[in-house]
């Protein structure tokens, strides 16, 4: 068998994309059987695959995993695909594309201390979506670290970036003035018990998922920083910050595990780029196996805990 053959055809196979995506419709076009009205179920369908497809845009606009490769996708829906209690969670179905929708405007701040506007949108968008998810806030020293990992990170960009809170929060105070009713303004105003600490509450196919991922980060982290030296300044620099986010990220997942599904959501969207660029970029045949074992175990997982749901 001509492993690198298969190897280069799972990088560039726009049929494999396509297929992934299709079996992805069909199980949870499966599993809303009986619940054609359920909005949440449509709507978490939607917005995953178009997270999964704005990655692909993302890395041809920034291209900081060389070559046409479709596995940012494809690990993003294969990530979230073998855990059904992502396919009901709306809120972190938004709460994510909120998140990958920040990527475009702090990628496109790389090394510009005028990035007023972006620090800007990137805090609109976060103060958007917490009104929905409030855990989301969490996320803004995180984008703080990326305008600093960046060298973008200033005076201006910061009370640009708190300026979006603070204008969100005002129109709704305003509103609620007009409205003659404060409790709109109230209820919309963070919730403390959303910032409660809480010990890891995973199943077993979680622990085992998870389990894998943590080694794969492990083993992506490795190469990034030891093995990797051949790579652009720039593309160190995204993804090194995409590995610092990740480990951030994971520790809210940890310590929150009301809201495992809404941070597996998000934590999926910087572990696919680093997965996808630790498996396209290595020539070894011992890595090539490792990812078609990688894709199987991920596959039977995702079967297991479907017929066990």
């Amino acid at each position: 068998m001509n492993i690198e053959k298969f190897h280069k055809s799972l990088l560039t196979s726009r049929l494999l994309l396509f297929t992934t995506v299709f079996a992805f419709i069909v199980v949870r076009l499966y599993l809303i059987v009986g619940q054609w009205n359920n909005v949440s179920l449509w709507g978490c369908l939607l917005i995953q695959i178009g997270i999964a497809f704005f990655l692909l845009q993302l890395n041809h606009i920034f291209n900081f995993i060389q070559g046409r490769t479709f596995l940012p996708a494809l690990f993003y829906l294969l990530f979230i695909g073998s855990n059904p209690v992502y396919y009901s969670d709306l809120k972190g179905s938004i709460a994510a594309a909120c998140f990958v929708l920040c990527y475009y405007p702090l990628l496109s701040s790389y090394q510009n201390p005028k990035s007023q506007i972006n620090a800007l949108n990137i805090s609109l968008l976060l103060s958007l979506g917490s009104l929905l998810w409030t855990p989301l806030l969490f996320l803004f020293p995180v984008f703080w670290l990326g305008f600093y990992h960046f060298q973008c990170f200033n005076g201006r960009v910061f009370l640009a970036n708190l300026t979006g809170f603070v204008v969100v929060y005002l129109f709704i105070f305003t509103w609620s003035i007009l409205q003659g009713d404060k409790n709109i303004f109230l209820s919309l105003l963070p919730h403390f018990d959303a910032f409660v600490i809480r010990t890891p509450d995973l199943t077993i196919f979680e622990w085992v998922t998870y389990g894998v991922l943590l080694l794969i980060y492990l083993f992506v982290g490795l190469y990034l920083y030891i093995f990797n030296i051949s790579e652009k300044a720039g593309t160190i620099t995204i993804l090194s910050y995409f590995y610092l986010s990740t480990f951030i990220i994971f520790i809210f997942f940890i310590l929150q595990s009301e809201y495992k599904s809404s941070w597996g959501l998000i934590i999926s969207i910087p572990l696919a780029f680093l997965t996808a660029h630790f498996f396209s970029r290595s020539n070894k045949r011992s890595i090539h196996y490792l990812l078609w074992l990688f894709f199987l175990l991920f596959v039977c997982v995702g079967i297991a805990q479907y017929v066990s749901a």
